[in-house]
Order: C-alpha cells, then sequence, then structure tokens
C-alpha cells in the first residue's frame, strides 16, 4: 500500500482509519479497496464502512470489542496485493434542465455570463467521479464540475428542495436524493430514484463509481416518471476504467 493509515478509535463503536494527504485520486482507490477488504473479511462483526474522500470510518456491532478489532486490523498489516481491484460503473443520469426543474439555472446562467445552453453542455460533457454519499441518504459527492460553473452556495437556504435536484455548491456539483431542506443552487432535475431503504442495497450509486449527465426533454422526463414509478425503468450502467 502507497500510504499506509492511521488508525484511531471515533467512539464506542467505531474505529477511523484516516490516509495521508497526497494524490487525491490514488489515496481515494486505496480507501475503497480498503473498505471492501473490511466488509468481505470482517462481514460479521461490522455494521457497514463509510469511505470519505481520504479516510475510513468502520461501525462495528454493540458486541464487538472495538481495541480488539483494531488491534486485528494492525496486526494483519493489510497490503494493495491482498485487496482485488473492482471495475466502477459509469452510471448515465438522465436531467431535465429546463427552469422549471432547474429553479436556479436562469440565474446560474446570468451570474456566469454564459447561455443556458452553455451551461448545460459544461455540466453534461465532463464524467464525474463519485467520491462519497453523504449529506442525505445515497447523496453522491462529485468530482469533475468545469470551473467555469462553481458557484457560492445561496445565502438562504430553501426549506425544502425537491427529490432529484441536481445541484451546484462551490465546486461540487450533486443530487438531492430525498426532499431537503438545501442550499446549492438547483439547475435541473433526474426523475430517478437514488435512494430506496426497501431495496437491497438501497442506493443505485456508490462511492468509487462515475456519472455521466444527459440533458432530456421536459415529455421525457414524464415518460422516465411513468417508468419509474412502473418500477420497468432501467437504469444505464457499464463498466468504466478509470
Amino acid at each position: 500500500m502507497k500510504n499506509y493509515p492511521t488508525y484511531r478509535m471515533f467512539g464506542e463503536h467505531t474505529i477511523l482509519l484516516d490516509w495521508p494527504s497526497s494524490n487525491e485520486l490514488d489515496v481515494h482507490k486505496e480507501v475503497l479497496r480498503f473498505a471492501r477488504f473490511i466488509s468481505e473479511t470482517f462481514g460479521d462483526e461490522i455494521i457497514e464502512t463509510v469511505p470519505t474522500y481520504q479516510s475510513l470510518a468502520v461501525y462495528l456491532k454493540p458486541e464487538i470489542n472495538t481495541r480488539l478489532f483494531m488491534d486485528t486490523l494492525l496486526g494483519r498489516k493489510i497490503s494493495v496485493s491482498e485487496i482485488a481491484s473492482e471495475m466502477p460503473q459509469l452510471v448515465t443520469i438522465p436531467v431535465c434542465y429546463e427552469p422549471d426543474y432547474g429553479i436556479d439555472i436562469l440565474e446560474v446562467a446570468a451570474a456566469k455570463q454564459r447561455a443556458v445552453s452553455e451551461v448545460i453542455k459544461l455540466h453534461t460533457d465532463p464524467i464525474y467521479k463519485v467520491f462519497f454519499l453523504g449529506f442525505l441518504p445515497g447523496f453522491p459527492y462529485l468530482d469533475g464540475l468545469n470551473s467555469k460553473l462553481s458557484t457560492p452556495r445561496r445565502n438562504s437556504p430553501r426549506p425544502q428542495v425537491e427529490k432529484g435536484s441536481v445541484g451546484i455548491g462551490g465546486s461540487q456539483t450533486g443530487i438531492y436524493t430525498i426532499d431537503s431542506p438545501g442550499g446549492w443552487n438547483i439547475i435541473g432535475r433526474t426523475p430517478l430514484n437514488f435512494f430506496d431503504s426497501t431495496q437491497l442495497p438501497p442506493t443505485q450509486v456508490n462511492a468509487g463509481d462515475y456519472i455521466k449527465f444527459q440533458a432530456i426533454t421536459p415529455t421525457e422526463y414524464d415518460l422516465i416518471c411513468v417508468e419509474v414509478d412502473a418500477g420497468t425503468f432501467e437504469w444505464r450502467k457499464e463498466a468504466y476504467h478509470d
């Protein structure tokens, strides 16, 4: 392992692993591989692992001795060679950018002195990496937003942002997975459901995956809504070589 993590207690039943700062993408890949190794090796002892940019929280079952578990991990001296790499997936997300759906897109376009069509192109051109899920259940924090679209969060957060809203907050873009208060600038909305607590797994997108936004019309949005409600919509996913 290029950058071996440090370990520390993070609550009564949680361990936090921290990686030293270096190349962000390389470190994140190691965090994800480490998370998978722990989940596969110690699945009976943990509740879940939660990766971020350069750290990993391991939540243990209440009956597991946290200190002993941490000592076990340290004793393993886990190396990358033990952890098989996993092919990430590229997920295409349909988004309607019309002002009725992207309620801040006209404001963002005016602030950037660009046509709305340019804003849409700048947002749909990149392939975004999902660094981690957080803030809301299944909310993907994405890396790859064109710096020309970087926009500060709104001064006054809205009391409710509709599920599926696609927003820009500073240098990041993300998707509101449930109805929630929020201060990001909403430039579009997807008809897809990103989180369903009744399903296993409950999320369609995971840390380490990639996302590509695809602009759709209001009519296409409505048609996809019908498929989503009927349970017949097929997510567009493909293997992606990063």
